[in-house]
């Protein structure tokens, strides 16, 4: 297990995290580009609270894409559990 490393100057450590931990971001155009919709519609989504909001880095901000794949799971889960009779 590799070991955590420690800035003297700063008094911060830093734990190495598994590449599985550490989710993509994707900014308001990547994400429109991706759902094939508008900036307009997903921040009526986020405020209608049926899309994860966003996280704000400075003027900026992003949504995890772990978060927007759970999203897509409970969104489509019940088409993708429909079955014909």
């Amino acid at each position: 297990m590799p070991r955590a490393r420690t800035s003297h100057d700063t008094n911060t450590v830093t734990l190495p995290l598994p590449p599985q931990q550490v989710a993509e971001l994707l900014n308001k155009a990547s994400l429109c580009e991706r759902l094939a919709v508008s900036p307009r519609t997903i921040e009526n989504m986020v405020n209608a609270g049926t899309f994860p909001p966003p996280v704000r880095v400075g003027k900026h901000v992003y949504w995890s894409e772990v978060a927007v794949k759970a999203w897509q799971r409970r969104m489509f889960a019940a088409q993708e559990a429909w079955t014909m009779n």
